[in-house]
C-alpha cells in the first residue's frame, strides 16, 4: 500500500503526520522541518525566528498536547508589551484603547469618528451592511480618526495595497473591535492591553520556536520524514510524485502543505496536469513579500516593547519586534535583538533592507545610535501575506474545487493560502488527518 505523501514540514505538514493512523511519507526541501517555525543562532548566540512566532492557543486538546505532551515544562507564558510609534511618542498597543499621550487634536478625531461610525447619523449606511472593503470594515467599525491615524496607513505598509482594494474576510479575530468604553478609558489614560486575541502568549525556554516543529517530529510515528528532497512534478492520475533524480514514489493520497500556487505549477499542463481554467485562477492568487532584517545591537534594549507598529511614512518598515525584550536568553548577555519588517512584491533588495532597518531602528528610538549595530542582514520570506483582492475569493475557489476533485488535500497558512496562526496551521493539520483517517484505503 502506498503511503499518504505529505509537502511540507511546517507546523501543518508536522500535525498531519502525528495525527495519521496510516503509513506516511512527508517531505520538505530545507535541510530540517519547521517551515517558518524555526530559530536560526547566528553570531555566538543571536536566537532568531523569521520574525514574531509566538504561540497562543485556544483549543483545549490542541493547548493540552502542546503544553502537555509535545513541550511539557518546557514553554514561558509572557504577558504582551506592544506599541504603536507615531507623532513621534509611543502609546500601547492595540492602538484603538490607547491613545492617551497622542496630541489632543488626534485624541479628539479618534473619539469623534469612532462614535460617529458606531452611533452617529454619519454611519448609519455603512452599519446597515456588511463591508464591501477591509478599508469600509475600518470605517464601520473604527471611524474615520483611527482609519487616518493608524489603520489606513499601517495596513498599507503590511499588504502594500491599500485597505480599499481588500476584502473584510480575513479579519475576525485579528483586528480588535472595541466598546465605547474602551475608547474612552484609552483616551483618558485608564486604558488596558488585553484587547486582542494576542494579549499573553507562550514560547519555548530552549531552542526558540523550532523546539515545537521539533517536538512535532520526534513524536510522529508510522511514517518518515525526508529532508533536502522536493517534488519536480505531482501526476494526481497516476497518483505518483517524483523526486530528484527520476525517483518516483505513488501515493494513496497527497496532503500539500506548500504554497498553494506551486502546488498547481507542480500539477504541470497536459492530459495529466491542471486545466488551463485552474492554471488562470492560480495565476491570480497574489501575496507580499516580507524582507526581515534580523539586527544585534550593543548593550540592553533602550524601550521595552516586544514589537512596534510604525504607521507614518518617514518610516519604510512597517513592525519592528524585539526578540531579546521578549525572551532575553533570545539574545547574549550585554547584547540586544530586533527584526525589522518590510513588505513587499518583489522590489526591495535586501540590500537596501539592511540599510534602511539601521536608520529605522535609530529613528524610532530603538536604539541610541547606528555604532551600536554589529550585524543587520536581511532574510525573504515568499508568500508571507495573501492579498485578500477581489480575485482572491473566486481565484481560489476554482483551485480548491479542482483540487478536491482529484483528490489532493491542501492544509496550513501556505496551503490553503490563506493568513492563519500557528495553532491554525496545527489543527489543520489534525483535521486533515481525521479525513484520512476515517477514509476507505
Amino acid at each position: 500500500m502506498d503511503p499518504v505523501v505529505i509537502l511540507g514540514g511546517g507546523l501543518a505538514g508536522l500535525s498531519t503526520a502525528v495525527f495519521l493512523r496510516r503509513p506516511w511519507l512527508l517531505l520538505e526541501r530545507e535541510e530540517r522541518v519547521g517551515g517558518l517555525t524555526r530559530t536560526d543562532i547566528v553570531h555566538g548566540g543571536f536566537h532568531f525566528d523569521p520574525t514574531g512566532h509566538w504561540l497562543h492557543l485556544r483549543d483545549a486538546e490542541m493547548k493540552e498536547l502542546v503544553t502537555g505532551s509535545w513541550l511539557p515544562g518546557g514553554l514561558v507564558t509572557i504577558a504582551r508589551r506592544a506599541a504603536v510609534f507615531s507623532r513621534g511618542v509611543f502609546t500601547r498597543f492595540p492602538y484603538q484603547v490607547n491613545t492617551h499621550g497622542l496630541p489632543p487634536e488626534v485624541v479628539a478625531e479618534n473619539l469623534i469618528g469612532f462614535v460617529e461610525a458606531t452611533a452617529g447619523e454619519a454611519g448609519r449606511e455603512l452599519r446597515s451592511r456588511e463591508p464591501k472593503s477591509f478599508e469600509e470594515f475600518i470605517l464601520r467599525h473604527l471611524g474615520a480618526g483611527f482609519a487616518r491615524n493608524f489603520m489606513v496607513p499601517y495596513n498599507t505598509k503590511l499588504w502594500t495595497v491599500p485597505p480599499s482594494e481588500l476584502s473584510a474576510a480575513w479579519c475576525g479575530r485579528f483586528v480588535p473591535r472595541p466598546s465605547l468604553r474602551e475608547v474612552i478609558d484609552g483616551a483618558l489614560g485608564l486604558g488596558g492591553d488585553q484587547l486582542g486575541y494576542n494579549a499573553t502568549f507562550l514560547y519555548p525556554k530552549k531552542g526558540g520556536i523550532e523546539a515545537l516543529p521539533r517536538a512535532l517530529a520526534a513524536g510522529a510515528r508510522g511514517g518518515e520524514i525526508r529532508v533536502r528532497t522536493a517534488p519536480t512534478s505531482i501526476d494526481w492520475r497516476a497518483r505518483t510524485v517524483t523526486l530528484a533524480l527520476g525517483e518516483t514514489r505513488g501515493f494513496s493520497a497527497l496532503v500539500s502543505t506548500i504554497a498553494l500556487t506551486d502546488l498547481v505549477a507542480l500539477l504541470g499542463r497536459g492530459a495529466a496536469g491542471v486545466p488551463d481554467a485552474v492554471r488562470d485562477a492560480a495565476g491570480h492568487l497574489r501575496a507580499t513579500t516580507v524582507t526581515y532584517v534580523r539586527v544585534g545591537a550593543r548593550g540592553q534594549n533602550r524601550q521595552p516593547w516586544h514589537w512596534v507598529y510604525l504607521p507614518e511614512p518617514e518610516f519604510q518598515t512597517y513592525r519592528i519586534g524585539s526578540p531579546s525584550a521578549v525572551y532575553a536568553p533570545l539574545a547574549p548577555e550585554r547584547s540586544c535583538s530586533f527584526y525589522v519588517e518590510y513588505s513587499h512584491r518583489g522590489e526591495r533588495t535586501r540590500a537596501a533592507c539592511e540599510s534602511a532597518a539601521v536608520e529605522d531602528l535609530v529613528r524610532a528610538q530603538m536604539i541610541h545610535a547606528r555604532e551600536d549595530v554589529l550585524f543587520a542582514e536581511a532574510v525573504e520570506i515568499p508568500h508571507a501575506y495573501v492579498l485578500y483582492d477581489d480575485a482572491y475569493g473566486p481565484a481560489k475557489r476554482v483551485v480548491i474545487d479542482f483540487l478536491n476533485g482529484v483528490g489532493i488535500h491542501t492544509a496550513g497558512r501556505y496551503g490553503q493560502w490563506e493568513y492563519s496562526s500557528m495553532e491554525d496551521a496545527l489543527l489543520a493539520g489534525r483535521a486533515v488527518a481525521s479525513r484520512l483517517n476515517s477514509a476507505p484505503e
